[in-house]
């Protein structure tokens, strides 16, 4: 009995994530494989000189949740929210909201890395955090502690949309079409064109990253707290910092994480 609560209170869950809470670095996303039921939510900071819809203007926000299942599959929603300050303050409702989907099209083997494909929902009419791309990610055990991550991907310069406005916003399903990030309203250009970063992971208790996002170099750290809470800090392009933390469990039932972890011992 005292296994089996041990094992439902501290299964370890892998919760480290970018900017808008897919599994990654800071900004960059990466392929690693999650495990099947895990949920995680959390909180990031954008400062105001790199912010995605009003930047040099307000800093901004990011509340997500992030669901895996079937295995490779999965599911994030986003809130994207500007912050106020002294000269700008916000007037708007509950924020842009956005869902992703990512799936894992290879898992990681001994001599080939896992691969990823990412979209972003095409029903907003107004996104100014949206993600098309594709990365690999290969770990490398450099020693009985210490692991390496790689990653490197490409984001998409084009994405569909609704060209329609909120005020005649009747149907989802209607008015799609290709925009290109350099041109839309917001002109940020997130995750657009090649991408990379690493990560240098110690154990499962923290590490630090690097990465090139398509227009910058970040870095910065994390840790792990109790095996399923992470917080982070980054330094964006080298003048500002960004952080952020988040909380990951898993939503399998005990019984049927003891049958998984015995066959998988088997």
């Amino acid at each position: 009995m005292l296994s089996f609560l041990l094992l439902f209170c501290c299964s370890l869950v892998k919760g480290q994530v970018n900017l808008v809470g897919k599994p990654g670095l800071i900004y960059t996303p990466s392929a690693r494989e999650s495990p099947d039921g895990q949920l995680s939510f959390g909180y990031n900071y954008n400062p105001i000189r790199y912010s995605l819809r009003k930047r040099g203007k307000n800093p901004e926000q990011i509340l997500f949740a992030n669901l895996t299942f079937l295995k490779r599959f999965d599911i994030n929603f986003l809130l994207l929210q500007s912050r106020a300050t002294k000269t700008r303050p916000v007037r708007e409702a509950i924020g842009d909201r956005q869902i992703d989907l990512r799936y894992l099209i290879l898992k990681e083997k001994a001599n080939w890395p896992s691969l990823a494909v990412m979209v972003s929902t095409p029903f907003t009419t107004d996104g100014a955090m949206l993600t098309h791309a594709l990365v690999a990610t290969k770990n490398f055990q450099l020693k009985t502690d210490w692991i390496l991550e790689v990653s490197a991907g490409y984001g998409s310069p084009y994405y569909l949309y609704r060209d329609d406005s909120n005020l005649k916003n009747t149907s989802v399903l209607t008015n799609f079409a290709w925009q290109k990030k350099s041109e839309d309203s917001y002109k940020n250009m997130y995750l657009e064109g090649p991408f990379a970063g690493v990560g240098l992971h110690y154990r499962n208790v923290g590490g630090l990253m690097a990465e090139w996002d398509g227009q910058q170099m970040n870095i910065g750290a994390y840790g792990r707290i109790f095996k399923r809470w992470t917080v982070q800090a980054a330094l964006l392009n080298f003048d500002q910092v960004s952080f952020g933390t988040s909380f990951a469990f898993s939503l399998l039932d005990p019984a049927r994480r003891i049958k998984k972890q015995t066959h998988e011992s088997q």
